[in-house]
């Protein structure tokens, strides 16, 4: 297998992820099917090797894609993920095993030889438990996915709250150039103009602000945004 590609999993993206989701859950299918095709082999079927052989190269092809990374995917990202395919799981090291099991079935059914059916045997008994591997597999990956998700909100909030503070200052200073303005009577006039102007765009950002928060959800997830905003308030004059 080639080596693995290092990516931080900050730079790794939602998008990226229901990728490897679709693909590790494909490895399921593509399990159940190869068992399904030795065994059909092993009772005579012509055409059964060829479907193993094919739905092989997929599954061996897309677990490197998941473990090593290629130019789309990021390979293994996470201290998660490296605990699952490399620490007591071994869900590395056990899919590789599959893979070598089913080249040495297929060896056998094809050279007829005595063991094939011991090596048949074999394979159908690592199916359920592999099977549930790659459950784990796919399920590790949706929890990455909510991770991301997660962060993403939480960087929108900060953001949010921090242009909701720019906002409320900008209110402070519009609200005193209109009280500046106002005492300078009919020689603040231009200025005053200026001034209402801008607490139009301020409304109009508050209003940005609320709908991106409001959409998408992050005032649910994060129970910072629970107080109500203050009200700018007039320095003194």
């Amino acid at each position: 297998m080639k080596q693995q590609t290092q990516t931080r999993h900050e730079d790794v993206s939602g998008q990226v992820i229901g990728e490897l989701i679709n693909l590790s859950g494909r490895q399921r299918m593509l399990s159940q099917r190869i068992v399904l095709h030795v065994l059909l082999a092993s009772h005579g079927d012509s055409d059964a090797l060829a479907v193993v052989k094919d739905c092989l190269a997929t599954f061996a092809a897309a677990h490197a894609d998941l473990v090593s990374g290629n130019d789309h995917l990021p390979g293994v990202f996470s201290e998660a993920l490296r605990q699952l395919y490399f620490g007591t799981h071994r869900a590395d090291e056990r899919i590789q095993q599959f893979i070598a099991h089913v080249n040495h079935a297929v060896a056998s059914l094809e050279q007829d030889s005595t063991g094939a059916r011991e090596e048949t045997g074999a394979l159908v008994a690592q199916a359920t438990p592999l099977l549930e591997l790659l459950q784990a597999i796919t399920l590790a990956y949706q929890h990455e996915m909510r991770g991301i998700e997660m962060a993403s909100l939480r960087r929108q909030n900060e953001i949010a709250e921090q242009l909701g503070n720019i906002s409320m200052q900008a209110n402070i200073v519009a609200l005193n150039a209109r009280i500046a303005a106002a005492r300078a009577g009919q020689f603040g006039r231009e200025f005053a103009v200026i001034t209402t102007v801008l607490a139009d765009i301020i409304k109009e950002m508050d209003q940005l602000i609320h709908s991106v928060v409001d959409t998408s959800g992050a005032r649910d997830a994060s129970g910072r945004r629970g107080a109500p905003r203050q009200e700018p308030v007039a320095m003194a004059g």
